[in-house]
């Protein structure tokens, strides 16, 4: 996106459910938003021409940003008419759990600060010139935007801002040739073997990092971290999924994937699901089958030495896994260790492509 220009990445324009003009009114605030799916600009246009609601922008997980309905126009976003003849709305693609990817989240926030520019409302603030859409009514949007991340996008906004109106310098250019998705991650080697895998995973939104500066490639990836990746991979409508475990309350970051996970089979119903254990290579393997819906592989695979190590459970799956390149290309399955957040990231790159 040009966003000294504002102009977009995508322009795909709503033919209803919006308002010419703005009654009268200018441009006050930045309206924040996120879609309850990890969907992009495609998507909202598809939703939106066939349901009243609208916004101005869709910022998709990879930090793409698309136009439905023009600036000077007005959106049905906020459910207050006055407030969205006097705000410009912007939609953000989010998680499972609710938050958005380092892309998304930064795009987003340089898209508030260049219309906080173009339309001289100052330097971004929440609840002065960036508002949630829960300001205006009941909602859980725009979910983590104004949770955990609120302070980062507020921070991130104010950033750009600064850089746009000359009070801060551009930002220099990484020592380091990470891509820009990753650029933030202190913990990622350029040159490793996973560069690629996690650079399309996190640019996607199937795994995120720690905190502000962390990805974690080496950690064990958690049956918790496991089902959400997976939800992401698929864009799963976590909507309408209600199957508890016993050792899971309806509260934590991951619970509508797992809900989700259970009610597809994706992973089998029982009464514990130990939500912090790490995952083998055989579970997320077995996860990755069951998504797709577990098609039957040709035989048993030749020339792994620890095949006998594959459960008995996770042996179609495994043997899959190896047909689709999902797994096998050093030589050993590993199937009983623990799959680390790198290799994660592997299996789905290689599956999905």
């Amino acid at each position: 996106m040009d966003y000294e220009k504002l102009e977009p990445d995508v322009i795909k324009l709503l033919t209803k459910h919006f308002t010419s003009g703005r009654s009268g009114r200018k441009v006050e605030f930045v309206g924040i938003h996120y879609m309850a799916s990890n969907g992009d600009t495609d998507t909202c246009y598809a939703t939106w021409q066939s349901r009243e609601a609208s916004a101005h922008y869709a910022v998709a997980s990879r930090g793409e940003v698309g136009q439905l309905v023009w600036d000077r126009d007005t959106g049905w976003a906020l459910g207050d008419f006055d407030a969205n003849c006097r705000s410009i709305n912007i939609e953000h693609a989010n998680l499972a759990d609710g938050t958005v990817t380092e892309a998304c989240l930064d795009s987003g926030a340089h898209l508030a600060a260049a219309i906080c520019r173009e339309y001289g409302l100052g330097r971004p603030q929440w609840g002065v010139n960036m508002q949630p859409h829960k300001h205006f009514m009941a909602t859980s949007c725009p979910g983590q935007l104004y949770g955990s991340q609120r302070g980062e996008f507020e921070a991130r906004a104010q950033y750009w801002y600064d850089v746009m109106t000359g009070a801060a310098a551009e930002p220099e250019a990484p020592e380091t040739p990470l891509p820009e998705v990753l650029a933030r991650f202190g913990d990622l080697d350029p040159d490793a073997w996973y560069i690629g895998a996690v650079e399309e995973c996190v640019r996607e939104g199937y795994l995120k990092g720690y905190g502000a500066d962390r990805f974690g490639p080496d950690d064990a990836l958690t049956r918790a971290q496991a089902v959400a990746m997976v939800a992401n991979a698929a864009r799963a409508d976590l909507s309408g999924y209600l199957e508890p475990y016993e050792d899971v309350a309806p509260n934590p970051w991951y619970y509508e994937a797992l809900c989700w996970a259970a009610d597809e089979g994706v992973v089998t119903k029982a009464d514990k699901f130990r939500p912090d254990d790490a995952a083998t290579r055989a579970e997320v393997v077995a996860m990755l089958h069951n998504w797709r819906g577990n098609p039957a592989p040709k035989g048993e695979p030749a020339g792994y030495p620890d095949w006998s190590e594959v459960p008995a459970w996770a042996q179609e799956s495994m043997a899959w896994a190896v047909e689709q390149g999902v797994v096998g290309g050093a030589g050993k399955l590993m199937p009983n260790k623990a799959c680390t957040r790198a290799e994660a990231a592997a299996m789905v790159a290689s599956l999905l492509n």
